[in-house]
């Protein structure tokens, strides 16, 4: 899933956040991601794991918008 963070200085907690649940995850340019959780049985299930830490991680950096590019 492609993610794209609005606060550039949040760009390194938000790498640790996903590679410390186990996500891999690809810096693609400038403010945007690419992140997977690459043992999920489907894509769909990879997006939804995704989907569930993003909004903690926005939960935990004060609502700091990320949007999704799917």
């Amino acid at each position: 899933m492609l993610i794209t963070l609005d606060d550039k200085d949040l760009q390194d907690d938000f790498c640790v956040h996903f590679r410390r649940s186990g996500f891999a995850v690809e810096h693609v340019g400038g403010a945007m991601f690419e992140v997977q959780r690459t043992d999920a049985p489907s894509r769909e299930q990879s997006d939804r794991e995704v989907l569930m830490h993003l909004r903690i991680w926005e939960i935990l950096n004060r609502r700091h918008a990320a949007t999704t590019c799917t």
